[in-house]
């Protein structure tokens, strides 16, 4: 196993009150390397209280030890992997849309609330990266937010996976995030891996970090420029994983393709054609509900790849 660490970025100066231009432009440096050359980094001194973070993440083991049938009193936020025996593992997923409701369970008490707490924090912190990334990619510090305009699609997702078998230890099969970005919470197990130079690199789990992936979007918007990280999670045996992870996307009828300053007004070819995110989110959606029978098969964005 190829040894690595991802880089690991201070972003206290962005939510201090006090004017640190060095350290912004050290941490945009850093994470501009990052994402040309990973699509992966971890975040220190993010702001979300450690405390919140581990009542979360107890709170998620708490529900995912109950019975089925109590997990299945809330059959929309609640899904157990069924259809592919090499993905074991459960989640819960709470959406941020206003038009959706979120029916949690009774058992732990206070479990809405708690998720919503913990939603409110990320949400802060996915303004702070969208100005981070947009000043990486020498856009206006707006432009993502504003590109992005709002959080009906972005979820919160608590994720459970089994311990290993004998004969499998895939919990997550190697895959890349289909929106902007993702920041995950890993328990002290670990298993979540990045592909780097033909090598899976495992990310050491951290009580007090965060890791954040680019998604999909941000390389089609960047024309490559930025790197959608190829990731995975492996199952460790005689042992339960638990992570939290927050997904920045866009609304489905967002238009996505590479934009101008990437293409048109510096004389380069769009690698992508433009679609819809919502019809992409589908195929993708597609790939757990009815897998096809060769995994070259799967849909990943280079379905909308323009060959040149």
């Amino acid at each position: 196993m190829a040894s690595f660490d991802i880089p690991t970025i201070d972003v206290s100066p962005f939510f201090s009150s006090e004017e640190n231009e060095e350290g912004k432009k050290k941490a945009t440096e850093q994470m501009k390397e990052a994402c040309v050359n990973y699509g992966f980094f971890q975040i220190a001194n993010h702001e979300i209280p450690l405390e919140l973070l581990s009542r979360t993440m107890d709170m998620y083991k708490t529900f995912f030890a109950s019975s089925d049938e109590e997990k299945l009193l809330v059959p929309n936020n609640y899904v157990k992997s069924t259809q592919n025996p090499a993905e074991t593992y459960e989640h819960f997923v709470f959406r941020l849309s206003s038009s959706v409701v979120n029916v949690c369970p009774k058992n732990p008490p206070h479990f809405k609330e708690l998720l919503e707490e913990m939603a409110s924090h990320f949400k802060k912190l996915g303004v702070v990266l969208e100005g981070m990334i947009s000043e990486c990619l020498g856009l206006p510090p707006n432009f993502l937010t504003n590109y992005k305009n709002d959080e009906s699609r972005d979820i919160l997702i608590g994720l459970h996976y089994f311990p290993a078998t004998e004969n499998d230890n895939t919990g997550k099969q190697a895959h890349e995030d289909p929106g902007c970005f993702t920041v995950v919470y890993q328990d002290e197990i670990g298993g979540l891996e990045v592909h780097k130079n033909g090598h899976w690199i495992p990310i050491a789990p951290s009580k007090d970090k965060l890791v954040v992936n680019i998604g999909d979007v941000i390389q089609v918007l960047s024309n490559n420029r930025f790197k959608s990280a190829t990731h995975r999670v492996i199952r460790p045996r005689d042992a339960n994983r638990f992570s939290c992870t927050f997904f920045y996307n866009v609304q489905g009828d967002k238009w996505v393709e590479p934009l101008p300053q990437f293409t048109k007004e510096i004389g380069e070819s769009p690698k992508y054609r433009g679609f819809l995110f919502g019809e992409y989110m589908q195929l993708r959606i597609k790939n757990v509900t009815h897998p096809p029978a060769k995994p070259e098969d799967l849909i990943h964005i280079t379905h909308y790849s323009i060959s040149n």
